[in-house]
């Protein structure tokens, strides 16, 4: 099923490719030039080093899954949907939906096992107009999708921490709410760009505190359930008692899934990083996603086991806190277990702080960027320290721009929906490969029916934002907002490629 590293021949730029193995002396070429023979942009100032095996792989891919969505979200989908019976079916479709898309994944890091994910992916499969596909996604990725994923995180963290603090799920001081935030912005890049090896075993950890937190959610569940507690209180009618039938609120609620599902990818942005790539990517990625959904399903039959759907929307974005409080009480349930959701939502931002830092890096190696040789630079620390600056300012810049109330779900949108844009065209790229780069291998080779469901989804994701919902509030913040800003950030890139394009000579 798999192929050894030194089975992967020349890779799509004309370089040898060795199966993510950087050479310190390797230059990096401007996806921009006429020719990509001459290093004339951005040049190599050495390769980060192969720090990950198949645990840390996997404790990365189920770290960078497991962040707020899970502790966070059900309210929101539940209060998008409707009814407990559909908020469960919508799980299992975002976790039906994140297999296939791990399934794509897995061949396109497979087959190009070089960082950087969805740029290389792009360049390989669309070459003409040169550099457009991967130059959109990388500014998509840097400047909106990453940094508001991660802002959404940090506030939860903030969240998690004010309420072991005050035993309130709102009502905060949102500035206080919002610099917990950025101090966790702040130590995700000290972490990260000074203490590599430390970090990452800090992130494993972080992995198991956040895994032991859904099991013990998974547990109190059963045995509340087992005991006779269960909540029946608005589920008289029926577990799809009140489900909404208007496209847009699955929309909603499907953002918010895939969102809590997001991060089954993050290995690709770091292949040159992982040991045996072509052999470690497939198993880390798909063995951390399967062990993620089946705990998050779980966890949603436990909270509605021990906490009755009208507890479940007042807890807002704190449904765990208040779960834990029900269960355990005020000591443990409201003050100690909170401060633990905290500490593993903290290492959800972390890894994907991890993640988005490398996309920078690529993307200013191959010329997209501004000061691409510090932004490209491996520090002594062996860590592109001015990437992760960069990602901690604008995750910085996120949690403090938008206007409170409504910023959580803003956050989750306007970051989802460039990443169904990409996502749509790398599968689609994907199937376009198997037939203009037919001589690649491919280690591992994905099913249709996978290719298939992600394209659809990205379809469903990308169109329907913009029907106009069932009920619109007047006062809140409007549904186009964020998919129309994605698309015009966009349109404004496509714009800046095309004045780069030009600096840079006629593309052939």
């Amino acid at each position: 099923m798999y192929a050894a590293e030194h089975d992967i021949p020349l890779n799509v730029h004309g370089a040898v490719a060795d199966g993510g193995r950087g050479s310190a002396d390797s230059t990096t070429v401007s996806l921009f030039s006429a020719e990509r023979t001459e290093p004339d942009v951005v040049e190599s100032t050495g390769e980060l080093e192969r720090t990950l095996g198949l645990w840390d792989g996997m404790a990365m891919v189920i770290g960078t899954i497991i962040g707020s969505g899970i502790f966070s979200t059900p309210a929101l989908i539940l209060e998008a949907v409707g009814s407990v019976g559909m908020s469960m079916v919508v799980w299992l479709i975002g976790a039906a939906a994140s297999v296939c898309g791990c399934i794509v994944y897995m061949e396109l890091g497979t087959m190009l096992p070089r960082s950087g994910g969805e740029k290389e992916y792009l360049a390989a499969a669309f070459p003409r107009p040169r550099a457009l596909l991967p130059f959109l996604f990388c500014m998509s990725s840097i400047a909106i999708c990453s940094p508001s994923g991660l802002a959404a995180d940090s506030a939860v963290t903030g969240t998690y921490f004010m309420y072991a603090g005050t035993g309130r799920t709102t009502d905060h001081n949102a500035w206080a709410q919002r610099m917990i935030g950025v101090g966790v912005a702040v130590l995700c890049l000290l972490l990260h760009g000074f203490f590599v090896r430390a970090a990452i075993r800090i992130q494993g950890v972080l992995t198991v505190i956040k895994v032991l937190l859904l099991l013990l959610i998974v547990v109190v569940g059963m045995v509340r359930g087992i005991g006779g507690g269960v909540r029946r209180s608005d589920t008289a009618g029926g577990l799809f008692a009140g489900t909404s039938t208007h496209p847009s609120a699955y929309v909603s609620a499907l953002f918010k899934v895939f969102f809590a599902y997001s991060g089954y990818t993050s290995l690709n942005y770091s292949t040159s990083e992982l040991r045996n790539p072509v052999r470690n990517l497939p198993r880390a990625a798909l063995g951390g996603l399967l062990v993620t959904a089946t705990l998050y399903v779980l966890s949603n039959v436990a909270y509605f086991v021990v906490l009755d759907p009208a507890m479940v929307r007042e807890s807002g974005t704190a449904v765990a806190g208040v779960f834990f409080t029900q269960a355990l009480g005020r000591t443990w349930g409201q003050r100690v277990v909170p401060l633990l959701i905290g500490l593993a939502t903290l290492g959800n931002v972390m890894c994907g702080t991890f993640a988005a830092s490398r996309v920078v890096f690529e993307a200013a190696r191959e010329g997209f960027l501004p000061l691409g040789t510090v932004l490209g630079h491996v520090s002594r620390f062996q860590s592109p320290l001015a990437a992760l600056a960069l990602c901690s300012a604008l995750t910085s810049l996120f949690i403090v721009a938008p206007p409170p109330g409504e910023a959580y779900a803003f956050l989750i949108d306007i970051g989802g929906y460039p990443q169904w844009i990409f996502c749509g065209a790398s599968v689609v790229g994907l199937l376009v490969m198997r037939r203009t780069h037919a001589h690649l291998p491919r280690p591992f080779k994905a099913w249709h029916i996978a290719s298939a469901v992600t394209i659809a989804c990205a379809a469903f994701m990308c169109v329907v934002p913009f029907v106009r919902p069932e009920h619109v509030d007047p006062h809140a913040i409007p549904y186009w907002a964020a998919p129309l800003t994605a698309v015009a950030f966009i349109a404004v890139s496509c714009s800046a490629w095309a004045t780069m394009s030009c600096w840079h000579g006629p593309l052939k």
